[in-house]
């Protein structure tokens, strides 16, 4: 998986060149922030777009749901064993022209307990460098566990708590034996900053568990999976449809 050092930028969004720096990260973010909050969530911040509608994605066991909070692109999958998978979560502006023709917003918010963008209180917080640092909102804690697959993890699992989630590894070149999790900095992928390649850790067999716990207890587990639309950059070199991300998660109490 590849990740450009251009990036579009506009009023809504300035993605740092990743050449420059993978510390680097685009951490502006004019959060307004709403009187309406959900039991573990954070409250939501308005989002850009048309009317603010607040509503919630709850697509039924084996089927796909749109997402309906403004400016958020993407759907949600349930499968049978009650997992959610998202795929192309992406909020800001979809356009047919310009490259790329997408303008994306510098913060990125989910609401697990809804199944859509964060509209009406969130639960994960997408940003920094290509959106790709995960982090939580106040009051909650955010753990990760490699020696525990994703379908194994449940409510008792202990994790290591950290306060982001990011890059793994920096390389030289393509991953060769330095594929499993960096304890000094744990993360989701690795970077070549020679090329400018990401390789998400679970691509490389890797299994690597976020554990997140509201502020008022709920626990969900989340994987992290992918940065490119539809899994797959769009150009060898510079390709720049990202960041639409794509995870699985699901309530564990």
């Amino acid at each position: 998986m590849k990740i450009l050092d251009t990036a579009p930028k506009s009023a809504v969004k300035t993605t740092k060149n990743i050449s420059r720096s993978l510390f680097a990260m685009a951490l502006v973010s004019a959060a307004i922030f709403s009187s309406c909050q959900k039991e573990g969530e954070q409250a939501a911040p308005v989002l850009a777009g048309a009317d603010h509608t607040i509503a919630a994605t709850n697509p039924g066991t084996g089927q796909t749901a749109s997402f309906t909070c403004d400016s958020t692109y993407g759907t949600v999958t349930l499968d049978a064993s009650g997992v959610y998978n998202v795929a192309n979560f992406f909020q800001g502006v979809q356009g047919t022209t310009g490259n790329p023709p997408h303008v994306a917003h510098s913060t990125y918010y989910y609401s697990l307990a809804d199944n859509d963008g964060g509209c009406d209180g969130y639960d994960l917080i997408f940003n920094g460098t290509a959106n790709a640092d995960i982090r939580v909102p106040s009051g909650y804690t955010l753990q990760y566990t490699a020696s525990t697959s994703f379908a194994n993890v449940t409510a008792s699992t202990v994790g290591t708590t950290v306060t982001v989630f990011g890059y793994n590894r920096i390389l030289t070149g393509p991953p060769s034996g330095n594929t499993t999790i960096n304890t000094a900095h744990p993360g989701w992928y690795n970077y070549d900053v020679v090329n400018h390649i990401v390789y998400p850790v679970a691509e490389w067999g890797v299994e690597v568990t976020l554990i997140v716990t509201t502020d008022a207890g709920v626990k969900y587990k989340v994987q992290l999976q992918d940065v490119y639309s539809n899994g797959t950059p769009n150009n060898t070199v510079q390709a720049n449809n990202y960041p639409f991300f794509k995870f699985r998660y699901k309530r564990l109490n």
